[in-house]
């Protein structure tokens, strides 16, 4: 059951055994948690409980030196409440607040006698001895009466609270009446605010441990995020969109520079994005001075201590940081050994870009959106750059309570008649970017810069890796061609040297029969001679077809077109075959349908000789027909229109059509047992086909198959079609 506050005191006050229980209870009740809010709304309750004062409250300072009411307890609505409502900083003067660091004055006043008491810490580093001085009093100044009286207040008891010796808050009492504080008071009351303090410090400690427990926790899912198994430009794109998230960002950009491979760079965007004059540049931004002088710049040396932290705290490795190093960055300490500093891309934090004259010429761009605060953080591996991450933050509306208007003209020096609440609302402000902030975009921007260089040293690898097999297949490739072509070569030479040797002794044998008169009679006589002329012609034409073969591929075969009357030139033809025909017993025939073709007459007379004499050499019955045909070329290659299709076909043996392309192949033949049946050294369809494209027609093979007959056609420029 809780104890009346006036026998209460009536217990304490004169033992100090039970001050120390009373101390005892009040530190436990202040020490039960760590979080802030409640340490301070136990003090505050405990301290009224204790002093029986109507209200007491804690007033915390801002950067500003202003003030808010953070913590407060009331007895029985005796005053009214000043909970969140903030002072400016003119009400604590700043000679007010420099002693109460100084000298951690405590300030008790008595509005009824005007008179202040001030007292100053029992400390060396202070003041002298509080027993020997005693306490200090001294006529109040009557604004202060004025302001306490305005305030309901006829007494007030001041205790600075202090965290790392500088000034947090005050611990204050109030009373609706003339009250005495006794110097067990302010002992007390002064081991509670170091109790505070001590407790402020550890709820910092708190926050910042968890504070950084949440930056590791988003860093850690980012990294994940980075290895997982998407695409980069994927991952990138919900990566910008995560970090926005956790610094409360309404928009940002992630910007790669571009590679050998990827000139320009590339953009990643996401949420609200400035209005850039040129919509189809959207990378003007980054190509701007401003940001190009961030990407380009000298990164900032990190002095030994925040090396230590960093190494400690920041993802880097020891082998990063040294990848950072520049002999630029090397200090020379005063035992002449040279220190070297890592470097840290230099994070540029803008609270509000329209403060910032080096954006101005950028502003506009910005004006049609409600970003207010920029924070860009240069990604870098080594001295290499590799982009920029910036993140764009709104402008915001703010409302602040505060005890009364006030006026900030200095001439206004009368305090405030009254204390209700009056609030200020402030349009587009800018939201300044806060430590923790920043500290959490640099670790993710080591992150990032480390994922983005390890994907373009797995694509550099990936192209070279791709480069050495294209350069190995196409090294297999021109193997394969070359053993192909010294095959071909060596069967060439093997074929030739049989076909030359044998019309050669054919005819040195016949020739030496002659010499030494081996014969019978003369039919017998002009039968040698004959055989030994054949055989020299066979010799004859076996070295033209080679000499024939070298001319067209060494681009030295002379075309000279003219007009070619067909059925003459096809009927000289029919003649020169009679003879072999009738032997083999097979009919040919000749059905000439155009009169005139634009073609070299000698060469055409040789292509017409290679295909008769192939189908006489493979047909062994049935006939040969030679068809000359005039065709429209519907080809669209075709700029000719008319042609004239010449087909030879004979019912010999037929070929394979999976080897029809290669008979065109300079020494090939369908296979070897027909080299060695028919003989032949295999240029003749090569050298056709070469003369037949010389002369601008095309030519090609069709067969039903083995023994079932070879068609060998080509075109020719028809006369009407080149002279309409």
């Amino acid at each position: 059951m809780k104890q009346p506050e006036s026998s209460f005191r009536e217990e304490i006050e004169p033992s100090l055994l039970a001050q120390g229980t009373l101390l005892n209870r009040m530190t436990n009740r202040i020490r039960q948690s760590l979080e802030l809010p409640e340490i301070l709304a136990a003090t505050v309750a405990e301290t009224r409980s204790f002093l029986g004062t109507d209200r007491v409250k804690v007033y915390r300072f801002h950067p500003d030196e202003s003030g808010e009411v953070i913590a407060e307890s009331i007895y029985q609505q005796r005053l009214p409440s000043l909970l969140g409502l903030n002072f400016p900083a003119d009400d604590i003067p700043p000679q007010a607040r420099e002693m109460f660091v100084k000298a951690r004055q405590r300030v008790i006043v008595d509005v009824l006698s005007q008179q202040v008491n001030v007292s100053w810490l029992n400390s060396p580093d202070t003041a002298e001895d509080l027993a020997a001085i005693g306490l200090l009093q001294r006529p109040v100044d009557p604004c202060h009466v004025e302001y306490l009286t305005a305030m309901g207040v006829q007494s007030s008891l001041v205790v600075p609270i202090l965290h790392h010796q500088q000034l947090w808050g005050l611990l204050v009492s109030h009373h609706s009446e003339p009250r005495v504080f006794s110097a067990t008071d302010l002992q007390i009351l002064q081991m509670v605010a170091d109790q505070v303090s001590i407790a402020i410090a550890q709820s910092n400690l708190l926050t910042q441990a968890r504070e950084q427990a949440a930056r590791e926790a988003i860093v850690n899912q980012i990294s994940t995020l980075l290895h997982a198994p998407l695409s980069i430009q994927a991952i990138l794109q919900i990566v910008l969109q995560r970090v926005i998230e956790a610094v409360q960002g309404s928009g940002g950009r992630l910007f790669l520079a571009g590679t050998e491979a990827t000139a320009g760079g590339h953009l990643y965007a996401y949420g609200t994005q400035p209005q850039l004059p040129d919509a189809a540049q959207p990378l003007d931004l980054e190509a701007s001075s401003f940001w190009q002088e961030l990407m380009d710049g000298q990164t900032k040396p990190v002095q030994p201590a925040l090396l230590l932290s960093l190494l400690q705290r920041s993802p880097l490795t020891k082998s990063a940081i040294a990848a950072s190093l520049t002999p630029d960055l090397m200090e020379i300490t005063e035992e002449a050994q040279p220190v070297v500093y890592p470097a840290i891309p230099h994070i540029c934090a803008i609270a509000d870009l329209y403060q910032e004259p080096k954006l101005a010429a950028l502003q506009t761009a910005f004006a049609t959106s409600r970003i207010r605060s920029i924070l860009i953080m240069p990604l870098r591996y080594g001295q290499q750059s590799l982009g920029c991450l910036s993140i764009f933050r709104d402008e915001v509306d703010t409302e602040k309570a505060w005890a009364g208007h006030w006026d900030s003209d200095e001439r206004q020096q009368r305090p405030r008649q009254s204390f209700e609440v009056w609030r200020e609302l402030k349009q587009a402000q800018a939201q300044p970017w806060l430590e923790g902030e920043t500290e959490l975009i640099r670790a993710l921007g080591t992150h990032l810069s480390m994922a983005v260089m390890q994907n373009r040293l797995y694509q550099y690898e990936r192209e070279q890796r791709l480069l050495v097999e294209m350069r190995n297949q196409e090294l297999h490739t021109a193997r394969t061609v070359a053993e192909e072509a010294s095959r071909l070569k060596s069967d060439f030479l093997s074929s030739t040297s049989h076909e030359l040797r044998t019309p050669l002794a054919s005819t040195l044998n016949y020739l030496k029969l002659l010499k030494e008169g081996f014969y019978d009679n003369e039919e017998e006589l002009k039968e040698y001679i004959q055989v030994a002329y054949q055989s020299a012609e066979n010799l004859v034409d076996i070295i033209n077809d080679v000499l024939d073969i070298a001319k067209i591929e060494a681009g030295r075969m002379n075309i000279n077109l003219e007009v070619v009357h067909l059925p003459t030139l096809l009927q000289e033809e029919q003649n020169l075959f009679n003879l072999d025909s009738r032997r083999k017993g097979i009919a040919l025939i000749v059905e000439c349908e155009v009169d005139n073709v634009y073609a070299d007459k000698i060469k055409l007379r040789q292509i017409l000789t290679n295909l008769v004499s192939n189908a006489l050499k493979f047909t062994s019955q049935g006939e040969i027909h030679i068809h000359a045909v005039k065709k429209t070329d519907n080809s669209s290659q075709s700029k000719i229109g008319q042609i004239v299709e010449v087909s030879v076909t004979d019912t010999g043996i037929g070929i394979d059509l999976e080897k029809r392309d290669l008979l065109f192949e300079p020494f090939v033949q369908a296979d070897g047992s027909i080299k060695r049946r028919y003989g032949g050294t295999g240029l003749g369809l090569t050298i056709s086909k070469r003369l037949v494209e010389l002369m601008g027609g095309r030519i090609w093979i069709d067969s039903a198959g083995k023994d079932q007959g070879t068609q060998v056609s080509f075109t020719l420029p028809h006369m009407d079609t080149l002279n309409p």
